[in-house]
């Protein structure tokens, strides 16, 4: 209720300010001002904007206001109140003529720009009443009349002008929104789609650990002596089995919702380099490091693989910044088309991978990244899936040279499997 009352004070506050630019013309004491303009754009920006209360407010806002600043300005206002009061008359039957036109539309927000022109006959009407109390018959003035009609045009154009540029405001952060959504959404799914991949790999050990549960059972229960041995063992296989049947349906779940959505999905291959940069950025800032990321094409493709190429790319970047010692980061990454192939290269700068580690950089489980405050070790499976994903997926090969201060990952991928 307080935010509601502090929104209709803002609302009448900017017109009475605004109504004060102001101009008088055809007679003494009338004043044509840009307040009603206001009213106008917000009827039409603001989701439920309160018309009769915010221009019952105005019209004595407006009124107070013209009576102070000629008193500051006179030191007398004797004589002055029936000089103002007939623009109460304009701002009243202005917010009565706007609500009831506000009840035809319905809704004013889900209305086209023309929707606003209408309000030429609203201007029109309420500067009449207000001359009429003014002139009384002589407000029948072609002058007069001609002249209150090019104002209340002039006015709505204006009112036009200001929804229309919010309006394009609006789009241009929604478009924007959308965007930056639509990156974190690719993103996203990249990520689940490698954990799929790798619950499909873990699948097979779970298999096997069951297995073997099962047949530690059978070999037991031939000896009497270790018949809670047996028992125990079996319970194992049981429970693995359980969890086998709870695994498979989250992994198959997973699996039809990442096909359904990677299905007929293309992508330019410029537009998943810059939707991985921004994603590379963020990253190193949470790890507050600064990264400079060098991107060297030399083509442009159309590609229903990003998701993978997305993977590989990231958990690249992602293995670079964390290997950096330093609060710096530079990435180099290349892509040039050699013969039938895409060659990719990304670089880092970083301490380098050991030469007596490097056999072993793309195991399972190998890892040389260790949190020494926490003791968590990286769980090795970023170059893994890497190998993985381009041998598998692209029918590619992935290889790395690394000396201290220069380590780079070449990709090689057939065009054929690329493009689309």
């Amino acid at each position: 209720m307080r935010e509601k009352a502090g929104k209709i004070l803002l609302y009448t506050l900017a017109v009475v300010f605004a109504a004060q630019i102001s101009m008088t013309v055809f007679i003494v004491d009338f004043q044509i001002s840009i307040g009603v303009i206001l009213l106008a754009a917000f009827f039409f920006l603001v989701d439920g904007f309160p018309v009769l209360t915010v221009t019952l407010l105005s019209s004595g806002g407006v009124f107070a206001a013209r009576i102070i600043i000629y008193w500051l300005q006179n030191g007398d206002v004797a004589g002055r109140m029936n000089a103002f009061m007939p623009e109460i008359v304009f701002y009243i039957s202005y917010g009565l003529l706007l609500y009831l036109y506000g009840l035809v539309l319905k809704n004013p927000i889900l209305k086209s720009n023309l929707y606003i022109f209408p309000l030429v006959i609203i201007d029109y009407g309420a500067n009449f009443l207000e001359l009429s109390v003014r002139l009384g018959e002589n407000v029948f003035d072609f002058e007069t009349q001609s002249g209150i009609f090019v104002v209340a045009c002039l006015r709505v154009v204006i009112s036009w002008g200001i929804v229309a540029l919010f309006r394009q405001y609006h789009l241009i952060l929604l478009k924007k929104d959308h965007e930056d959504r639509y990156r974190r959404l690719l993103i996203m799914i990249s990520k689940l789609n490698e954990e799929v991949i790798w619950m499909r790999k873990n699948s097979a050990l779970i298999e096997e650990t069951m297995a073997t549960s099962y047949h530690l059972f059978e070999k037991l229960k031939e000896d009497d002596r270790r018949k809670d041995l047996s028992e125990s063992a079996l319970s194992i296989a049981k429970d693995v089995h359980e969890i086998k049947k709870e695994y498979f349906l989250i992994m198959r779940g997973l699996t039809e919702a990442l096909d359904k959505e990677m299905k007929n999905d293309k992508l330019p291959f410029a537009d998943l380099l810059a939707i991985l940069k921004n994603a590379a950025l963020k990253t190193a800032g949470e790890y507050e490091k600064k990264l400079e990321l060098e991107i060297e094409t030399q083509d442009d493709f159309y590609t229903d693989k990003h998701y993978f190429l997305m993977s590989i790319f990231r958990n690249l970047f992602l293995n670079a910044i964390e290997a950096e010692k330093g609060n710096y980061v530079k990435i180099i990454f290349s892509e040039k088309k050699e013969n039938d192939f895409y060659i990719f290269r990304i670089t880092d700068q970083g301490p380098g991978i050991n030469k007596e580690d490097i056999e072993y950089v793309f195991d399972a489980g190998f890892s040389t990244k260790i949190n020494y405050e926490t003791g968590i070790v990286s769980r090795g499976l970023g170059l893994n899936l890497v190998q993985d994903l381009v041998e598998k997926q692209f029918s590619g090969t992935i290889s790395v040279v690394s000396v201290p201060g220069n380590t780079t990952f070449t990709i090689s991928i057939p065009c054929e499997e690329m493009t689309v």
